[in-house]
């Protein structure tokens, strides 16, 4: 494992507490594509973290085995502590090379991770551990950038002090790359909604995040923080806020 894959060891309660779940209508949608499918019944969530949508997996899907894969130890080991009663297991491994036997899984999903994998790796993986008319399904959460005007100082913020960062990191063409990976039947389905919250709940949220951990080992934590409450105060002088988001289930069959 290299030091990137422990990149939340020292985040993984804030990620457990402040990072939100996926639409419902996400879920009831990626059900309607595997209903009648006649795959083998295991679902693997890749880059599980701390197991948000492992769970939410496994509740859509009581009848299948439900497995994450995660190398962050810290964050395995969170996603084991907050998934106790569910049925789920979580398994040490990458995304590039998944500890899943060939042709044994009917769908292979990755929920907010697709931008830490090398990309024609996970896919050519995807393929292998898919059995034939298997799934494989990507869900983005985006914040709705050009919604908020806060999110115009916040993201100016981190690409001015965490290094390398860009607001653009996530965007890619799943489409076309699911198709020019071999998959075929590829389609995609939006949900637009907003999560309220507090001041100090949207800076848990941030402090959550690699990139802002790294503008912290930057700045340090207490200018960080009074950094993000003069933005917050400035343009959300209330203490609440509604935070806007585009989520976007991409499937596609092998």
């Amino acid at each position: 494992m290299t030091d990137r894959h422990q990149a939340f060891n020292e985040l993984a309660g804030a990620y457990s507490r402040a990072r939100p779940g996926y639409p419902e209508s996400l879920w009831a949608a990626l059900r309607a594509r595997l209903d009648g499918r006649a795959v083998p019944q295991l679902a693997v969530d890749v880059g599980s973290g701390t197991g948000i949508a492992t769970r939410q997996l496994a509740l859509i899907l009581p009848e299948w085995r439900i497995v994450g894969v995660e190398p962050g130890e810290a964050m395995r080991a969170q996603a084991v502590s907050d998934s106790r009663g569910a049925a789920v297991d979580f398994r040490v491994g990458t995304a590039e090379d998944l500890p899943i036997e060939e042709a044994s899984t009917g769908l292979v999903i990755a929920a907010q991770a697709l931008h830490w994998f090398d990309h024609p790796r996970f896919y050519a993986e995807a393929q292998r551990a898919l059995a034939p008319a298997g799934l494989i399904a990507i869900i983005q959460n985006d914040r709705a950038l050009d919604e908020l005007p806060l999110f115009e100082d916040y993201e100016s913020f981190l690409e001015e002090h965490s290094p390398g960062y860009t607001r653009d990191y996530r965007k890619f063409d799943i489409a076309s790359e699911l198709s020019e990976a071999g998959f075929g039947d590829v389609s995609s389905t939006t949900a637009e909604w907003t999560r309220p919250q507090t001041h100090k709940e949207f800076i848990e949220l941030a402090r959550s995040s690699s990139k802002m951990h790294a503008a912290v080992e930057q700045l340090g934590e207490e200018e960080t923080t009074q950094r993000l409450r003069a933005l917050l105060e400035h343009h959300h002088p209330s203490g609440q806020l509604e935070i806007p988001y585009i989520s976007t289930l991409f499937t596609a069959q092998r």
